[in-house]
């Protein structure tokens, strides 16, 4: 960060003795307006965002020290964040222009309870909601039980995700490319194109089906991006490469159809243990121009009663290591993005990078509960009852929403 830069956190009150003193922003506080038949889309990226080069506490004077290579584009040139003492790298701009607009909340440390550092374990434990690692329901299956007949989920996957699994109403699937969705052949197809005929959404559907010329381009631009990373980490998952025009067809296809209030995307492609500043400087674009492409799609008045959340199955570790990458961690990055959030800010305690704020000194803690972040939005978009929040997500720590 140049001398300029650093003197206006100094001037905002940003840098490291600020930030251990920061209250804590309650879990439930995540604020916006409850939107009665409303919309939540889940974004889930496997395989481990590093969080922290997203966005970087620039106010902590040991992240040059603990990231020398990591670190040095956004000390130079990042985007500040408001007065939190973070700054987005300048991969994550459109992230950054959100959060400016008051349009995007996030925090550092949110995660799950799981510290194996195992991707398989760390993904099955959220998916399946119940702070359980093994289990043959998730967490948006018993969310579809609770919607009923009238409503259902649509997962834009390859197939069913854990997250889906054991709802007594089949869900909807619509499988993405590397430039767009694809309908799956046989009955599944045709009972998707049942529930959107006669919708915008079914042309949308119908027209993105259709979309097939860059798909051997996205592939091979996703095997480069993956070079250095376990491949079973994303669990079939397709990059964040053309994430831009998947984010456009999905929110074509969600704008006139409520009946589908609830969406799950993933995408793979975030464990960089290997050159990671090359990686997710071509990844946090794409996931950025995801986001701004279904909030353009839904347009203004669906944008103000929608909620898209951005999580992964964990963060990564503080130091960088020694071939300009990160391994396993444990808390990481929790953005929330919507028309009608009380943006701008952050959640949540962040001490600082120093050993004894971190976990097992060397990664980010976990101090808000996924479980706790996804009921508050569920509440919100779904207005589903502290009750059906708690059969959703047993055990899930502090139940006071707004």
């Amino acid at each position: 960060m140049n001398m300029l830069n650093r003197r206006k956190f100094i001037q905002h009150g940003s840098m490291a003795s600020t930030m251990v003193a920061m209250p804590a922003m309650p879990v439930w506080a995540l604020g916006g307006q409850k939107n009665s038949n409303g919309r939540l889309i889940i974004i889930f990226l496997r395989g481990g965002l590093d969080g922290l080069f997203a966005f970087s506490p620039v106010g902590d004077p040991r992240l040059s020290a603990l990231r020398p290579s990591l670190s040095a584009k956004v000390l130079k040139e990042g985007l500040p964040l408001g007065n939190t003492g973070f700054a987005a790298h300048p991969s994550a701009k459109v992230l950054a222009d959100l959060f400016a607009s008051g349009e995007l909340l996030f925090s550092p440390v949110a995660g799950t309870t799981d510290a194996s550092r195992s991707h398989f374990q760390a993904q099955d434990l959220f998916e399946l909601g119940n702070g359980k690692t093994r289990g043959d329901e998730g967490f948006l299956a018993r969310a579809a039980n609770a919607l009923g007949s009238r409503h259902h989920i649509i997962s834009f996957t390859h197939g069913i995700p854990l997250a889906l699994k054991g709802s007594d109403i089949p869900p909807r699937v619509a499988p993405p490319t590397g430039s767009g969705l694809t309908l799956p052949a046989g009955d599944l197809g045709n009972a998707i194109r049942k529930v959107h005929q006669g919708h915008a959404s079914g042309i949308a559907l119908e027209q993105a089906n259709a979309i097939q010329s860059e798909i051997n381009q996205a592939k091979n631009a996703a095997a480069t991006m993956n070079l250095g990373m376990d491949a079973q980490a994303s669990r079939g998952a397709a990059g964040a490469n053309g994430f831009a025009k998947v984010g456009d067809l999905i929110g074509r296809m969600l704008r006139n159809n409520t009946r589908l209030p609830l969406a799950f995307v993933d995408l793979g492609g975030m464990d960089t243990h290997v050159n990671q500043e090359g990686t997710l400087s071509r990844t946090l674009p794409a996931i950025g121009a995801g986001v701004l492409a279904i909030k353009s799609a839904l347009g203004s008045q669906e944008w103000r009663r929608t909620q898209v959340v951005v999580m992964s199955e964990f963060g990564r570790t503080v130091r960088e290591n020694g071939t300009r990458g990160t391994d396993h961690g444990h808390g990481g990055l929790y953005l929330m993005a919507g028309g009608a959030i009380s943006g701008g800010r952050m959640l949540g305690d962040f001490a600082g990078l120093q050993d004894t704020a971190l976990n097992q000194k060397r990664d980010l803690p976990v101090l808000l509960d996924w479980r706790t972040l996804l009921a508050n939005s569920m509440a919100q978009t779904c207005e589903f009852s502290i009750p059906t929040l708690d059969m959703i997500f047993p055990g899930k720590p502090n139940n006071k929403l707004i």
